[in-house]
């Protein structure tokens, strides 16, 4: 991706807060960031795998500090770093203890410290909570933060406010639930104790799962900061976003939903792969974003929020919501139609077992496929349709420089495309009759102009709107990229209900990165979705093999939730929505929930396979 100046973006105008020798906020760039996943008292790896995520490209690295011993660790691994020719800010995450956070304070440039957790007054079965309930635990916080800012001011460290949907505190829950507007209020909390305390050295960060969720808390903390006249820098990212393709989907859709919004400070690409894996991507994703971030500008910056859409459009002739277009670039003869249903399961004594979902149309020239296919559905030229009508197939006409249809107009279930750049602010719908649906095609700049137009005219009508782009790369990465850049908040705004994407070059497969990102945006379900975060200091099993191990055997049941978390201390929470998952356990073995019960104990990684398939088959998942 390069940098372009037409995105005219206006940066949140947060202040700049001092984070060792790389500022955070203000003008600086966007900053990224890795955390490590080893264990903290093991100096020498997890030495070893900081410097890796430096070498990466990350601006800072985040460490675990579960207990004291591993905050003293600290100061030897800050030493080491320094030793090795690296003076980057070094930053410590902490929960559920307080004392830690003192001392490791001392050593390194940042502390995070979790809302949900730092300070536990509240029993978790307690349900009701007066104003004096709330005072009370205010004042817990207070207790607990004055002295973390006495130390911060005497070592000039940094502090993260870092709210997580999976941990907030059961008073915040009873009063607001698990919403953006609980992870808003449990943040102000702490903010306003901070300002009290006259500190002002802080990063805010709001993470969910989910990156519709994630992306409105970020837009209502950032409403409310402008309310209060606050102007804190914000880090960014998807929690538990997962591996692979699907994490890379999932945190490029919230997070470059945010950029394009002029929100976001720092970044972190949270997968459940090696950490230093997670940069070269967070650099792809922010680094069209860079110029209009870092340059001075006269545009002010105006809030936004991502609304979904209450209303469904659904496709003629179908129950589908949104779709997946392919093109077919040769003569593919006879075409398999797998198609997922949800009688549909992968066969578990086959460990490459997989259903994988198939476009729902093929554009083709070649009028043979469709006739050897009476299965499956085509898109063909108008001007190849016109000849013969056939009943798996539909007509594609193009809108020319008139404004008019070409040709006949007489047909009543057809596509139009339109190109972006032709549409003004006047435009309408010059059709005879209501098409199937309208390809709204983007120019080759980062900003689809046109296409809002062409979406309010076709909502007005409830006609789907199926947005149509060319990628000449062969990365996936460098796609997922630009999809979120140019489509995020479309699709997590419900706006448009079709993908057509075309990538000659690329390896990798383009309708599966269709499904994954109608997915992630909560359009169409076609597969398991995989909950996991990206392990840390505190995780005590090989979580990657665990997960790829249920993958493998799971993936083919739309509209289940499977989750796989290191430990408890998002665990629980941000897993609540799954049907069943697994959470790590100081021993080194799992425990297995449904939705928020546990229902085993104490399982070996090595049998969570066949433990889950046994749940499964109990819940009537398998035969």
């Amino acid at each position: 991706m390069s940098d372009n100046s037409l995105f005219g973006i206006a940066r949140f105008p947060s202040r700049e807060v001092t984070i060792g020798d790389r500022p955070l906020g203000g003008n600086n760039p966007i900053r990224l960031q890795s955390m490590t996943n080893t264990n903290t008292l093991d100096v020498k790896a997890t030495l070893e795998q900081c410097i890796r995520i430096l070498l990466a490209g990350a601006d800072y690295v985040r460490i675990s500090a579960p207990n004291m011993e591993t905050a003293h660790a600290l100061k030897e691994i800050k030493s080491k770093l320094k030793d090795a020719g690296f003076y980057h800010p070094v930053i410590a995450d902490i929960h559920f203890k307080p004392e830690v956070a003192l001392m490791a304070a001392r050593y390194v440039e940042k502390i995070r410290i979790n809302p949900g957790n730092y300070v536990k007054v509240t029993p978790n079965h307690q349900t009701d909570f007066t104003t004096s309930d709330r005072e009370k635990e205010i004042e817990q916080i207070r207790q607990k933060i004055s002295p973390l800012v006495n130390v911060c001011k005497d070592f000039g460290t940094a502090i993260r406010i870092g709210t997580n949907m999976g941990s907030l505190s059961q008073r915040i829950i009873s009063q607001y639930g698990n919403t953006p507007e609980g992870m808003v209020a449990a943040t102000m909390e702490f903010i306003e104790v901070f300002r009290e305390l006259d500190f002002h050295n802080l990063v805010i960060s709001l993470k969910a799962s989910k990156p519709l969720i994630m992306v409105q808390a970020y837009e209502l903390m950032v409403e409310k900061m402008l309310e209060e006249n606050m102007h804190y820098p914000l880090h960014t990212g998807i929690t538990e976003a997962g591996e692979g393709e699907n994490g890379r989907i999932k945190s490029a859709l919230g997070i470059c939903t945010l950029l394009n919004k002029g929100i976001g400070d720092t970044v972190r690409v949270s997968l459940t792969e090696e950490p230093e894996k997670e940069i070269p991507f967070a650099t792809k994703i922010t680094s069209v974003f860079q110029l209009p971030f870092t340059r001075d500008s006269n545009n002010s910056f105006k809030p936004g929020k991502t609304l979904w859409s209450e209303k469904d459009i659904f496709f003629p002739e179908t129950k589908l919501k949104a779709i997946v277009i392919e093109s077919l670039r040769k003569d593919y003869g006879k075409i398999t139609n797998k198609v997922v249903t949800h009688q549909e399961k992968p066969d578990l004594n086959d460990k490459n077992s997989s259903i994988a979902p198939v476009a729902d149309f093929l554009f083709t020239e070649n009028l043979d496929i469709t006739t050897a296919n009476p299965e499956r559905k085509f898109i063909i030229p108008s001007e190849k349709f016109a000849k013969e009508k056939y009943s798996n197939a539909k007509p594609l006409f193009e809108l020319n420089e008139k404004n008019t249809l070409p040709g006949k107009t007489g047909f009543k279930n057809y596509f139009i495309q339109i190109p972006c750049s032709a549409v003004t602010k006047s435009f309408t719908l010059p059709f005879e009759y209501k098409p199937f649906a309208v390809i709204a095609e983007p120019d080759n700049t980062n900003e689809p102009h046109g296409l809002d137009e062409i979406i309010t005219v076709c909502q007005t009508e409830d006609i789907p709107v199926i947005v149509r782009k060319k990628f000449s790369t062969k990365e996936a990465d460098e796609i997922i990229g630009h999809i979120a850049i140019l489509f995020g908040r479309y699709l997590l705004g419900k706006k448009i209900q079709g993908l057509w994407f075309e990538a000659p070059n690329l390896d990798e497969d383009i309708v599966k990165i269709c499904f994954g990102f109608l997915q992630s945006a909560g359009l169409r379900i076609t597969r398991t979705e995989f909950i996991s975060c990206p392990t840390c200091a505190r995780t005590s099993f090989d979580m990657q093999n665990v997960l790829h191990q249920i993958q493998k055997h799971t993936d083919g049941f739309p509209g289940l939730k499977i989750a796989v978390m290191g430990c408890v201390v998002n665990g629980p929470g941000e897993m609540a929505d799954a049907d069943f998952g697994y959470v790590g356990a100081a021993n080194g073995k799992l425990h297995l929930y449904k939705g928020r019960e546990v229902i085993a104990k104490n399982i070996e990684p090595i049998n969570a396979v066949r433990k889950l398939e046994e749940i499964l088959r109990q819940y009537g998942y398998l035969d």
